[in-house]
């Protein structure tokens, strides 16, 4: 009897450690234009240790009765291990054309086929290889009664192009409303560029920027953040800093180093001593 209530006890304590151990950290379902080809789902490790998911598998929700298998994770991924504190990316093939990645994303492709709901019954979860329901989402104001999520809610419906996205990373309350909020500034696999929930928002003028060398863009920022001991950072989407700008919202695209960026998208970060405001810029040489 005591093996047996020993055994009862060891189950439960795993049960508790697996328990949100790895978690779905932001998904984009919708993406702007054609969806097939541009979906991506990025996973996070709360863990203090690595975990291997070979055989792990994303599924999707088919009816009001359950979810059905969607996307597996093969034991030939290019690293089915997820670092501790760290994220696991997968994306469909033409996710990379929109981002800004170096030759470590995305850390495994899934087919152009496989697409998540943005219609009806939307609603994706997380499962080990033994099947063990890890974490599940569901998602777009869907009414519990067609798809149940965590806490009996949905989160939000994101825009064309946005994301659903935990805040901070890895957050999880098992309570998909208060879990997830809209992100209108996808970051895949960082969070460097810190929370878009409650922030303000800031514009760069002229967007899309052309440098050529003489001229400049302007960060336009939030009146109520006003401009006393104002600074601007620019960030790649590697999360490299760029740029920053001390008394002045001139930008004329140039890094660090004096030479004109690259094309392709930055984030800009508008901090002055009211506070914040963030936003996105693309450069076109």
């Amino acid at each position: 009897m005591k093996r047996a209530l020993f055994l009862l006890s060891l189950l439960a304590a795993c049960g508790r450690l697996s328990a949100g151990s790895v978690v779905i950290n932001e998904f984009v379902y919708d993406p702007d234009g054609s969806d097939e080809s541009y979906e991506w789902i990025e996973l996070y490790n709360n863990t203090s240790a690595d975990i291997t998911i070979t055989n792990w598998k994303i599924q999707k929700s088919s009816s009001v009765d359950g979810f059905t298998d969607f996307i597996k994770i093969p034991s030939s991924t290019k690293s089915p291990v997820i670092g501790a504190k760290s994220f696991f990316l997968m994306t469909q093939s033409q996710v990379h054309t929109r981002y800004d990645w170096g030759a470590d994303y995305p850390d495994f492709i899934y087919s152009n086929e496989l697409l998540m709901s943005n219609s009806s019954l939307q609603g994706i979860r997380l499962t080990d290889d033994l099947d063990v329901e890890m974490d599940r989402v569901a998602y777009d104001g869907v009414s519990a009664d067609s798809v149940y999520g965590e806490g009996g809610t949905s989160a939000p419906e994101a825009g064309s192009g946005k994301s659903l996205t935990r805040d901070p990373a890895g957050a999880d309350s098992d309570n998909n409303a208060a879990d997830f909020y809209v992100n209108s500034f996808p970051t895949p696999k960082s969070s460097k560029y810190g929370s878009f929930r409650e922030e303000s928002v800031c514009y760069a003028a002229p967007n899309p920027f052309r440098p050529d060398g003489s001229n400049s863009c302007f960060i336009i920022f939030p009146a109520d953040k006003g401009a006393l001991n104002a600074s601007v950072e620019i960030y790649d989407l590697g999360g490299m800093l760029v740029a920053k700008l001390t008394g002045t919202n001139e930008w004329d695209g140039r890094n660090r180093y004096g030479n004109i960026v690259a094309t392709g998208n930055y984030f800009i970060v508008y901090t002055a001593l009211k506070g914040t405001a963030r936003g996105k810029m693309t450069v076109i040489r």
